[in-house]
């Protein structure tokens, strides 16, 4: 222990006696230890939601506090395997050379002493400076990490900050530790259940997150704290603070999905072999409710194939779907194609918009369908398949049988359990209200919405559904950013007239006339009586705007 730096915190000096005992030296060189690739995006793909979290909220927050630092974010699991890492340019460089980049594992056992290993070692925030690092060869760096916990309180991994001891700053520990905060706020509101917020006023209140009978699902730091501190009587505060009703990660589902029961029949239908028809506007959130059903099946480990039929090379469908053998035709890969159906063996096959497969193909599938054998293109030797089929489309597709656009058989081959998705409209404004949100919650938990803007959202038809509220509240966050309140002015909702040259209709009007004029008064009104913003809302002219507001009633 004589070459540990004097007056070493005793962290540092415990980190250094376990490397001892595993026999490390200082002056040996460290293992690479980096996970193969496979194993790689595998663990990514097991962390998901957190690196999504960290992508979302962290990586913002990071830019704003070290913009031009020569430093290193990096985050790990809960073995010190790196898992995604940004900063400066420059440094990322010097730091890749000594593999400070995804997939290298970071633990004392091949790092020695190090701030990620020591985080995870005694879960609890550190930082190693300089010569503080057991392996000579890190003697240059300076590092600060903070464990990541989840909303049960139990080790995810950990947040590191990591730059050249000579650009180090007193406060990188700090700012690791708000953002390692940060994430596991987020992490926290992507839960189901109900949170309640014991200080709304404050971003890092203590939160809670409670079941449908006020039982406890997780909390925040802070909420750990006040738990520590406080009686808990979860339906006392039901009662108190009605809180955020949270859905189901990912949050971008359904009125019925929302509501934890959509899933359970059409489960039970494709377990016991039962093609699955999700029939749903645009946007509805037809791919989100397979890969829901995915998760919850016994597939869940097997293959997850969605096959947009409608992109599909009109020339190329058979050979997309089903495959090929080297030289089947002129431009075919030597080695041939194993094609979508048969990559969804043992798994589960989506064919989205399948309403648009030309007919030849309509009777391949067809074939496929009941003898579960595949021939691929230029072959004339079947291979038996094994898969869920899930169809979707956004057409009616019995009005097409009847056109003779889809084959009838093929129809009732797909349509074993149909499967209607609401358009958002036709949600319960209380469902609306909780997507709402939820959504914002993920987009950026310090912004809120205005009463008017509120109303102005659930008012507006929304024909692209979920995804398309989606894509008017991120653009909402961005107009927003650092004001703390959503107005309607940065709501950018899309024009839908109802008749062509005419205003959106509002409720209660009578004639085109005075729907044209309820509809501009509102929308004026929202915005605040800024007419220009008002006319750039409704799609129109101020010109227009000003007539449509001078129409008798």
């Amino acid at each position: 222990m004589s070459e540990l730096p004097p007056s070493s915190p005793g962290p540092i000096q415990r980190s250094w006696l376990r490397c001892l005992h595993q026999g490390l030296l200082r002056q040996q060189i460290a293992e690479l230890d980096l996970l193969p690739q496979g194993e790689l995006s595998a663990r990514q793909e097991e962390y998901r939601a957190l690196i999504a979290c960290f992508q979302r909220f962290v990586l913002p927050l990071f830019a704003q506090l070290l913009a031009g630092r020569p430093c290193r974010l990096l985050l790990c699991d809960g073995e010190g395997a790196i898992l995604a890492a940004s900063g400066d340019d420059g440094f990322a460089r010097h730091a890749d050379r000594i593999f400070l980049r995804s997939g290298a594992r970071w633990g004392e056992a091949s790092k020695g002493t190090n701030a990620i290993g020591i985080a995870l070692a005694e879960q609890s925030e550190v930082q190693v400076l300089g010569a503080q690092h057991f392996f000579a060869q890190y003697s240059f760096l300076s590092c600060s990490a903070c464990p990541l916990l989840g909303p049960d309180g139990q080790l995810l991994g950990v947040l590191d900050i990591t730059t050249d001891a000579a650009h180090h700053d007193g406060d990188m520990l700090g700012t690791v530790r708000l953002l390692a905060m940060t994430l596991e706020n987020a992490l926290l509101a992507r839960q189901p259940g109900w949170l309640v917020d014991l200080d709304p006023q404050s971003l890092w209140s203590a939160r809670l997150l409670l079941g449908e009978a006020g039982e406890l699902l997780g909390a925040n730091r802070a909420g750990r704290l006040w738990l520590g501190q406080h009686r808990f009587d979860g339906q006392q505060l039901l009662r108190e603070r009605r809180g955020l009703r949270l859905a189901p990660e990912p949050v971008a589902a359904p009125q019925q999905a929302a509501q934890q029961g959509l899933a359970q029949v059409p489960l039970k239908m494709l377990e016991r072999g039962i093609s699955l028809l999700i029939e749903g506007e645009t946007g509805s959130g037809k791919e989100h409710l397979v890969r829901t059903l995915h998760r919850q099946s016994s597939r869940r480990d097997q293959p997850l194939v969605c096959v947009n039929c409608g992109a599909l090379p009109a020339d190329l469908v058979e050979a997309e779907l089903f495959g090929y053998v080297g030289g089947a035709f002129s431009g075919a890969r030597s080695q041939g194609r194993q094609g979508y159906l048969r990559a969804a063996h043992g798994g589960i096959l989506m064919l989205d918009e399948i309403g648009e497969l030309p007919l030849l193909a309509q009777t391949r599938l067809l074939r496929v369908l009941q003898e579960r054998a595949v021939t691929p293109v230029g072959s004339h030797k079947p291979e038996p398949v094994d898969f869920w089929l899930v169809s979707a489309s956004h057409r009616d597709l019995a009005a097409m049988v009847q056109a003779g656009a889809l084959r009838e058989d093929l129809y009732y081959r797909i349509c074993g359990w149909r499967q209607p998705l609401a358009p958002l409209r036709a949600w319960p404004e209380g469902d609306r209200q909780d997507l709402i949100q939820r959504l914002l919650v993920e987009m950026d938990p310090a912004l809120q919405l205005t009463r008017e803007a509120e109303q102005q959202l659930l008012a507006h038809p929304l024909p692209g559904n979920v995804r398309q509220l989606k894509q008017v509240l991120e653009v909402a966050c961005v107009l927003a950013e650092g004001q703390g309140w959503i107005v309607p002015s940065h709501l950018h909702l899309p024009y839908v007239p109802t008749k062509a040259g005419a205003l959106p209709m509002g409720e209660g009007a009578t004639t085109l006339r005075q729907q044209n004029r309820l509809r501009a008064q509102q929308i004026l009104a929202a915005c605040g009586g800024n007419v220009s913003e008002a006319a750039r809302q409704l799609g129109i002219s101020r010109t227009t705007l000003y007539r449509a507001l001078r129409e008798a009633p």
